[in-house]
């Protein structure tokens, strides 16, 4: 299995990670890349009109993917995203997951690694564990996490389009 991971900082932290089995994944790269505009690069949700958040919504929640949500509400992003991370891992760990792909922010890669390195020591997965940031552009998955954290934290109709692929929420603290 590998996940996919990306966050949303509007009320607190929430860190969401898609879960594919590799074999999906050709399919779901496909399906997602089919999606994109025009000459845009990645689908990113808060640049989309609704009706293709509509359109999109639709689309992923055909897809052989199941979404994990670690929410730390009460936290800072500085505070919340290793605790989410931390999580994650231990979580993750029951499943035969392999790989974790995070969207890149140059601000907190050092510190991720850091994280992902103990934890993934910690749950005893460190020798099965690889874990990568990508940016958006160069990884179609990291395009449902973007979308789902949007949803979720926009409210309104957002949340129930997208509750299909979720399989998991987690409060964290």
């Amino acid at each position: 299995m590998q996940a996919f991971i990306d966050e949303n900082t509007v009320r607190g932290i929430m860190v969401v990670a898609a879960v594919a089995d590799p074999s999906a994944l050709e399919h779901a790269r496909r399906t997602l890349a089919g999606l994109r505009m025009k000459g845009q690069e990645r689908i990113h949700f808060k640049s989309e009109r609704d009706s293709r958040r509509r359109a999109i919504c639709s689309a992923l929640v055909t897809l052989d993917v199941q979404v994990r949500v670690y929410h730390a509400a009460g936290l800072t992003p500085k505070l919340g995203r290793p605790r989410c991370l931390e999580t994650l891992v231990e979580d993750l760990a029951e499943l035969p997951i392999s790989r974790l792909v995070l969207e890149q922010d140059d601000s907190t890669v050092k510190s991720d690694r850091r994280v992902l390195f103990e934890a993934a020591g910690k749950h005893g997965i460190r020798e099965q564990l690889t874990y990568h940031h990508l940016r958006a552009k160069q990884e179609p998955m990291l395009w449902i996490p973007d979308a789902v954290a949007w949803c979720l934290a926009k409210g309104g109709e957002w949340p129930d389009r997208v509750r299909p692929l979720i399989t998991k929420t987690m409060t964290v603290r």
